[in-house]
Formats: structure tokens, sequence, C-alpha cells
């Protein structure tokens, strides 16, 4: 039973906590958050000076009032009947109220008096549900949790500080080796027993011999009690490891009390409750419940990644809220930023996996952009691998290459499987379920960032590939993942085979949050102390989220935190500007506490923020191998002159659409790893980061181009800030921007319930009046994802009586629809809809052979008409030999005549133009495609196609921009789907020769020209060294085309002596052997 908000309510009319009056009670939880702060951020927010004797008094009456109604519910905490509930929720409440204050308290000087103070104010922490708060707390607190000497010290206090030691590790769970140190602890206390204890029992006084052994007993009971629990933790094992720890703690609270010993038996009593919690939140209590394979995983993750216990929503989603129901067919998590999130989609696919192993179930992982696919697949490789889970990743190019395809045909089952888990983008698994590319059942769908389906982009896309998966994926059950959504439930319902058999689970009226955020407005003013000066100031703000709130403003560090004239920040009439880099100076300032964001407004503003945090922080003395590998990878892979080399030696980085996804990841994981000090970004960090930091400063709440920042992807983002078991506080700021009260309403409003994209287009029918009015509104661009739905409907149903009369039925299996339905007004759209579905579906059925064309490339049927015209164009007739690499990548004109069709198809030509319009025509784009599939260099494309005139990094920004957004994703896609409307009929090709043209994408996408480096590049090794070490493997494998497939070639790559790597490196490359293979090892996820 997990706390919830009630229960600290009820709390308050406790006898013993409304005999304090309630303005004190609230002057209390005023100072409270003021100290914690003050702790936390103290050197970077100047805050007012408190009485620290009248503040100690306060809190300390407070905390004791809050931990007498714990201790009256104590015994029915440790009881668990169920006729106590209400008792056992006033120990969790009072625990947590009181640990808010306790923690804050002065450590005792005297050892003794240290070790019961902090090992209650943890037991506060786990019986409050509040175990993440003490492990930061011990982080923050590294001189209080020093273990003291047992050198000449009596036998009882050996045995106090050795426990003390076991209950360190038992509490803030380091590691395995870390815990598994207990084990060894305790053997020695039994060894040095001999030794020890007669002298401690000879003090030649009877009744302090008495009482000695008393407390001998207590703390042998408590040492004993201590190993099995250690155990546990560390092996699930025994099983009945409740009645095992009540026997000792029980059997020590009597001595202790017998002995009267009254601060030993308190402490027993709350260790005790604190060990059930304990056990409670284990990974082991849940696995053991499940099957052998959730057991393999839990044994894993404890062993190599130190993972333990459930946070709270994790705990109560898995014992409480029917996560792993088998009836449930759809669930929605609705938890918030850091909340535990992946974890759960990890049990919930295991689950799935078991439940149709004999079908040869598979999963889907669908995730919003490349950067976050990249991250969860390394996390799901380095979880799952260890237990045999197989975990493929897709391109993210819209189309399938010969390699996938022959990845998804596979019909190889168990150790020859080719896949268990899928991770792709939401267009990729569209392509996938429509031309039915995969052959076994689909277990489970898991949909990351499921709040996306809000999104003006690609909202209405997700919505409906999800109303696909449920149509045609008999079976299938759902997972979506998404942060601040009210009403998940109606989500959930919605996706289940029947209402009854949708679960949403959240956090909901629980007061438990990741950790404490502090959530303001910054601007700068003028100080004139030196020259020129200014400083910033921070106002703390009220927000739907509960996060802490100061009153008043407060300056924030120095005068000056940048070498910037304070023109840049303040208007001559007073109005604030440049906050861009007033985003920059808080980063910087904060940035002393851990890593700090810095959110600018697009990627060239990123480079201007970061290069004067660079004037502000001196390059580090001692630069880690980390940030060296990154750098040499940088130079290899970028221009050994690229200015984000300099700035990672003063620990600033950079994060947006301008570079690779490689160079991405890699940034991601110096920030994970505490590299980086500030990371300066644009608004797309929401989309593509899962780690937290300890600051998030934005200067703006819009993305680039002005669009409007929704208020769930400005929570998404600012929850961030906080690293979990590390800082009690989260900073969170935004610039002014001189609208302050419109920035004070934006955090105070909730963020809502999540919004179909089709309710928000179909109002646009409501002033059609004839059937070609409602056609032309369904022409429009906003419109081009439900029209490729009705004509994939048109394809896969076929007759068009059927289609015409399933189109309700149909509708009924999106979102949106259902939405509709709730009032009359949506009825009235419903209906419009439906009518104009059925008038498109006629117009379209008219050419049966241009609906199947679409369905298959994934253009729209409009599209599909575009390039067709665009073909016929050229005057002749494409033939297979327009499909060569000599062809399109040489000096030929092959591949600037389908860039010229392409520019004509509408979902191309919006991402293709943006190159265009620099003054590029079609023979520039493939002359860059050219270079980037035969090797060229990011600086040599920058240099050649690129204006140098703002600088290489500008133009190195733009190249990367244009590879990596738009040729990679739309030249990818056009040149796939033109092979497939170039009239060649593949059926009679050979075999090699289709395999060849099916490869010709993936090489566009990956900048190689063979199999080989295409297959070396899908498995993460990188474009510098793929066709050596491509030639490598060829060798090796004999040149076989059976041996070209993903598993073979990670084999081979896991498998290659550092020789191998060697003789693959450019002589010229600054990254050594052992370099490339350890960054291979980063970006693929298998570990070394």
């Amino acid at each position: 039973m997990n706390l919830r908000q009630e229960a600290l309510e009820r709390l308050e009319s406790h006898w013993a906590v409304a005999a304090i009056p309630a303005d004190a009670r609230q002057q209390a939880a005023e100072l409270a958050q003021t100290s914690l702060v003050q702790k936390a951020v103290g050197r970077q927010l100047h805050l007012p000076m408190v009485d620290s004797a009248h503040t100690e008094d306060l809190l300390k009456r407070v905390a004791l009032a809050y931990e007498m109604a714990a201790i009256e519910g104590l015994p029915a905490f440790l009881n668990q009947l169920p006729e106590q509930d209400d008792l056992r929720l006033q120990c969790v409440a009072g625990a947590w109220r009181a640990f808010e204050f306790r923690r804050l308290m002065p450590v005792a000087a005297a050892t003794e008096e240290r070790i019961f103070q902090i090992l209650h104010v943890a037991s506060l922490a786990y019986c409050g549900d509040r175990w993440s708060d003490i492990r930061r707390w011990f982080t923050e607190n590294k001189a209080a949790i020093a273990v003291p000497s047992v050198a000449n010290q009596p036998w009882h206090l050996r045995l106090l500080y050795r426990l003390f030691d076991c209950w360190v590790r038992l509490l803030r769970k380091n590691g395995w080796d870390d815990l598994d140190q207990i084990r060894e602890i305790i053997a020695g206390l039994r060894e040095d027993q001999r030794e020890y204890e007669s002298s401690s029992l000879d003090s030649g006084s009877n009744a302090q011999d008495r009482a000695m052994a008393l407390r001998l007993i207590g703390l042998y009971h408590w040492a004993k009690a201590t190993e099995v629990l250690a155990r546990y933790v560390l092996q699930g094992e025994p099983r009945g490891v409740h009645a095992v720890l009540d026997k000792h703690f029980e059997a020590a609270t009597d001595a202790a009390s017998v002995g009267g010993d009254a601060a030993l038996e308190v402490l027993m009593r709350w260790l005790h409750a604190s060990s059930r919690q304990m056990v409670a939140g284990s990974l082991w209590w849940v696995a053991h419940s499940i099957n052998s394979r959730v057991t393999r995983f839990v044994g894993s993750v404890t062993k190599h990644q130190a993972m333990f216990e459930l946070l709270p929503p994790q705990r109560a989603a898995l014992q409480e809220q029917g996560l792993l129901d088998a009836a449930a067919t759809a669930v929605v998590i609705d938890l918030p930023t850091s909340g535990g999130k992946t974890l759960l989609a990890q049990f919930r696919i295991l689950q799935a996996l078991n439940q149709f192993a004999e079908r040869g179930g598979w999963v889907a992982y669908v995730v919003p952009t490349k950067a976050l696919g990249n991250q969860i697949t390394r996390r799901l490789r380095r979880d799952f691998g260890p237990i045999g889970v197989r975990v493929e990743q897709l391109t993210g190019a819209v189309e399938i290459d010969a390699i996938e395809e022959s990845l998804l045909s596979s019909t190889e089952t168990g150790e020859s499987r080719a896949f268990d888990v899928l991770v792709a983008t939401p267009e990729k698994l569209q392509l996938i379920i429509r031309n039915k590319k995969v052959s076994r059942p689909l277990s489970l769908m898991v949909m990351d960032e499921a709040h996306n389906m809000e999104s003006e982009t690609r909202g209405l896309r997700i919505e409906l590939l999800l109303a696909t998966v449920k149509q045609e994926c008999a079976g299938t059950n759902f997972l979506l993942l998404m942060p601040f959504v009210e009403r998940a439930d109606a989500l959930a319902r919605w996706l289940a085979s029947d209402p009854n058999s949708g679960r949403s689970i959240s956090v909901g009226t629980s007061p438990w949050r990741p950790n404490e955020q502090l959530v303001g407005m910054f601007r700068a003013k003028v100080d004139d102390t030196v020259r020129a000066g200014w400083q910033l100031e921070f106002e703390s703000l009220l927000t739907t989220r509960k996060t802490i709130h100061l009153a008043g403003t407060h300056p924030v560090g120095g005068v000056k935190p940048l070498d910037v004239a304070k023109s840049k920040f303040i208007k001559a009439n007073g109005q604030q500007q440049g906050f861009n880099l007033q985003a920059a100076a808080m980063a910087t300032v904060f940035s002393a506490r851990g890593t700090s964001i810095a959110v600018g407004s697009d990627p060239g503003t990123t480079w201007s923020m970061a290069r004067e945090v660079v004037k502000a922080l001196p390059a580090m003395e001692a630069v880690s191998d980390r940030i060296q590998l990154v750098q040499n990878f940088l130079a290899a892979e970028v221009s050994p002159q690229f200015e984000l080399i300099n700035m990672l030696s003063h620990g600033v980085g950079v994060h947006h659409a301008g570079l690779s996804d490689e160079v991405r990841s890699l940034i991601e994981w110096l920030t994970e790893e505490g590299d980086i000090k500030v990371l300066c970004a644009t608004t797309t960090l929401a989309q593509g980061i899962n780690f937290p930091v300890s600051s998030v400063f934005l200067a703006t709440t819009k993305y680039p181009y002005g669009v409007p920042f929704k208020k769930r992807e400005f929570w998404n983002l600012a929850g961030r800030a906080g690293r979990m078991n590390q800082d009690s506080v989260g900073v969170v700021g935004i610039a002014d921007t001189n609208r302050a009260n419109e920035i004070r309403q934006y955090v105070r409003d909730a963020a809502g319930e999540l919004v179909s994209q089709l309710v928000s287009v179909v109002a646009e029918l409501d002033q059609a009046s004839d059937g070609e009015e409602l056609l032309g509104v369904l022409r429009a661009e906003q419109w081009e994802d439900y029209r490729c739905y009705v004509n994939h409907l048109v394809h896969e149903i076929g007759n068009l009586d059927r289609v015409i009369a399933n189109v309700e039925n149909s509708l009924r299996n999106t979102y949106g629809y259902r939405v509709l339905q709730e009032s009359p007004e949506g009825r009235t759209r419903g209906q419009k809809l439906i009518e104009a579905t059925k008038l498109y579906a006629r117009k379209i059925s008219e050419n049966p052979g241009q609906v199947a064309r679409a369905d298959n490339t994934g253009f729209s049927f409009e599209g599909v008409g575009r390039a067709l015209h665009g073909i016929r164009e050229l005057n002749r007739e494409l033939t297979t030999a327009d499909f060569s690499a000599d062809k399109l990548f040489g000096n030929a004109s092959g591949m600037s005549d389908l860039y010229g069709i392409m520019l004509k198809i509408p979902q191309l030509a919006r991402n293709l133009e943006d190159i265009t319009t620099n003054g590029m025509e079609h023979q520039q784009l493939a002359a860059i495609t050219r270079d980037w599939v035969d090797g060229k260099s990011i600086q040599q494309i920058a240099s050649a196609y690129f204006r140098a005139d703002q600088g290489q990094t500008q133009a190195i920004t733009n190249a990367c921009k244009a590879i990596y957004r738009n040729l990679i994703n739309n030249g990818t896609w056009g040149l796939s789907a033109l092979s497939r409307l170039s009239g060649i009929d593949f059926d009679k090709l050979p075999d090699e020769q289709k395999r060849h043209i099916n490869l010709l994408p993936a090489m566009v996408y990956h900048g190689v020209k063979t199999e080989e480096g295409v297959l070396m590049r899908m498995n993460g090794v990188p474009r510098s060294i793929a066709e050596s070490l491509g030639e490598s493997y060829r060798q090796a494998s004999g040149g076989s085309e059976q041996n070209a497939s993903i598993h073979a070639v990670r084999d081979f790559v896991a498998s290659a002596e550092i020789a191998v790597w060697n003789k693959a490196r450019p002589d010229s490359s600054p990254l050594s052997a052992a370099e490339y293979r350890n960054i291979w090892r980063i970006l693929s996820g298998v570990e070394g």
C-alpha cells in the first residue's frame, strides 16, 4: 500500500500534530524549504539568513510531533494486518513528514550519538517511502556517514561501528561489491567475537555484566538480521525472509528493552520496519512472483547495474496497479520524468515475451527520435543481453533495406531467432505493419513519449499507427509511456480489447516526486560595483507541480559571471534582452554543483552561448579519458579543427540538430558520466534525452522558429533537473523575456488532457458545404497522414463496398473519433469526417494500382501521382541500370535526375528544399550524396558545399543538418520509393541484383558504399573505419552472402582482436585501434 496525499492531510488532525498551532507548522514547513535550498544551492543562490537557533528548535518540535504519530502506527506497520491499514498509513505519513525536518538537523559530534541519529533519520526515510532521498542525503553528507575506527574500542562498540558500516552500505547501495562486503564484515565479527567477547563481560559487577550481556545479545541479533537482509537484497534468498527478520529484530528489541537500553530499543523498532520496506521494494520481491525469465533479469541487473530497489511508483505499478495483470491488454503509464518508466516497460516486455513464447511473439518499442532510440537500444541490450533477449534497432529511414528485410522476414525460432525486441520510429513501424514484413505475431507495442500524439507534425501519424495495429494485429497488447497526462485511463480504454482490460498507472495523488524542484524566472539587473556590471536574480514561482516556493527575489552568483557588457542584457529603457546568454550565465553559475543545461533558441545560438561559457570556465587541469576519447572521435569523424573539441576541455558541450546522432549520443554519454559542466542545447533536447542533470535554464519556452512549447513538453524537460541519488533540489529557470506575468501563469497551469490531432483538424470540415469542398479540405497538408490511413484501408480491404461499409468501424479504432463521440458538436463533426472519408475512398479507388504503390512506399496517393508524373517527364524509362551504385554515386547524372523527381513530391520536398533554398539545385544534392557515400568527411563536405563566411563551425553545422536531418531521411526514402515506382519487375530480378538495389538507400543512410560497410554502420561502428573493418569481415567470412547478417557482424566485431581493429584503422586517424573499439562499445550498447 503506497502513501497518498490524503493520508498526509489526515495526519494534520492527529493529536500530537494538532497540538502545534497551524501557523507554527506552516512556518516550520517554509523554514524547512528554505533550509533545504540553502544547503543544496546556497553557494549559487543567495538567500536571507535565518535565526538558526529558533529554526532548529521549531523544526525539532514539529518533527517530534509527526514522529509520535508515526510511532503510534509502527506496530500496525510491522504486523501488516489489513484491518489496520489506516494506522499503517499513519506511520508512513508521519515518517514522511518527520524525515522532512530531521534531515535538516545538525549532525551530532559524539560518535555513538551520530550513529544512532543517522540510522534513525534513514529509518524515517525508508518507512516514509523516501529511500531515494536518504541516498541523496548520504551523498551530500559524506562526513556524517564516515565509519569510525574500531581500534582500541571495547567489543560492544566494535560491534556497533561495524554494524553502522553494514547499514550505510545497505542504505546507499553503491553496487554489488559494496553490498557483498557486508558478508565479510559479519564473518569478521564472528572471528572477533572469540577474541573480545569474554573481556567485555568481566567488569567485576554482576549488574554491569548483565546489562552488557543483554546489549551484546541485541547487537548479535541485529547483526544476524543485517546479514540476512543483505543476502536477500543481493540474491533474493531466503524466500521466507520476513519471518527470519522478524525473529532477529524482535529478539534484539526485547534484549534492549530488558537491558534498559532505550536508544537501542527504539532504533531496532525503526530498523525492523525499514528492513520490511526494503524487502517489499526489492526487485527480488517482484521477480519471485512472475516467471523465470524475469528472475534471470533481476539477477543480472542487480549484479551488473547495481539496481536493487523499486521506486514507490514502480512498486505500486507492479504490486497494486496491475501492470503485469495478464488480463490487461492496454496499459498507460503516466509518471513524471525520472519516475522509472523504462524499468516498468522492461518488466512488461519480459512478461509479453514469456506469455507469447510458443507463438514466437515479438515486441515493438517505438521511440519518437533516433537519439532516444539509440539510448533505449543501448539500455535494453545492456540489461537483456545477459538473459538471451535479442534487441535490434532499425534505422530511422522510411524504407526497409535489404539487410532489414532479411532480419524482419526471418522465420527462425529458438536460439536462431532474429530478434525479440525491435526499436523503431513510428514511421518505420507503420511501414512494417502496413506491408506485413514480420510474419510472427506482435505481442506488445511499447510507445515511449506517447504524449507526442498531440504533436502538430507527427501526432496524427502516431495515433493512426496505434489504430492500425489495434485493427490489424489481433492479440497485440499496448504499453504507452508518458508524463503529466490527465485522464490517462481514457487512452487505456481506447486501446484495450475491451474497456475492462485497460489499466492506467499514475502517481495520482501520491506525494512522491523523483526529487524536490525549485522552479523560477531569472533576469539581469544593473550592478555598478564593476564597470558595465550586471548580476542575475532569481524569482521562485508557484507551479502546478508542487515545487518549492521561496518568497522574494534572490541574487544569483557574483557580478558578471560571463564577461559580457550589461548592454547585452539590459536596454536603455530597462527592458531585458540577450536571453540566450542569460541562460548560459545561469548555467555557468550553477555548474559548480553539477551539470547544468542552458537551452537556447536555435543551433547557431547554442554555439554562441557555449563560446561565452568557455571563456568563464577555465580548462580542466586533468581531462578525463572519456573526454579525450570523444575529442579524438570528433577529430576523426568531423574535423581536427572542430570547435567542440576545445570546448570539451572546459567541460562545455553542445547538443542540437546540427550534430550527427553519434556525436549527440557521445555528448549524452559524457553528461551521464558527469564530465560535462554546462550543456548548451536547443529545446529539441526534450525529445532526445533520458538522463538527469542538476539544473535546466531556458532562454525561451518556444521551439526554433517560434513554435510554442507545450506545457507537457516543458515539464518533461524540466523534470530532468535533479539527479536521482545525487541532488536534493533540482533547479529550473525560465528567462523573464519581458513577459513575467505570462510566464508566471504558464508554470501555474496544468498540462491537461492529451489532445488528439484528429480532433484538432476535423474542425476544418465545418466550413465545407458539399462533397467537393470536403475533398478540398482533406487534400491540405495537415491531412496527409489521414489520407495515407484511408489509402491503407482501401488497399487492405480491397472491395470498395466493404471499405465504405467499414469506414465508421475503422474510425472507431482512432482515439480522436472516440473523443468526438463525447459531445453533440463532436458527433456532428464525426459524421462529416465519415462522409469525407467515404468520398476520398471512392475517389482513390478509381486507381487501385496507385493505391497499392502508395501503401508500399509510404507516400500519399497524391505523392505517388507526383512521382509518376516526374518519372514520365524524364522522357525515358527507368531501368535497373539507373539503380546501380556506379550510376547513382559516380559522376553520372542518375542521382541528380532522381532528386529532381523527389523535389516534386510534397512529403520529400518539404525537407529537401531546406537545402535547395541555400542556392542548391538537385545537381548539388546529388553531389553531396555522392561525396557522402564515397567516404568524404563532414569537414570536406562542409568546405565544398556550404558557405564558410560565417565560420567553419556554422558550415559544419549546416552540413550536418543537411546530411543527418534531410538527406539520410528523405533521400533514402525517395530513392527506395522511386525504385518501386520505376516499373522494374522485382519479382523477375536475380536475387543478387534485387539485393543490390535494396541496399542503395542504406548506403546513403550510413555514408558507405559496400554491404559490409552498411552492416558495420548498423552495428554502431564509426564511419571512418566501417569500410575497412567491413573488408576484414568479408575476408574472414569468405565473402558469403549467407554470412552477411547483423548478428554475424556483431559477433565478429565483439570478438575481434585489437590487431583486427589496428589493421582496419586509417593511418591518419586520431583514434587508436583501442579507442575505435571503445567508441563502438559505447554506441552499440554491447558490453566490453
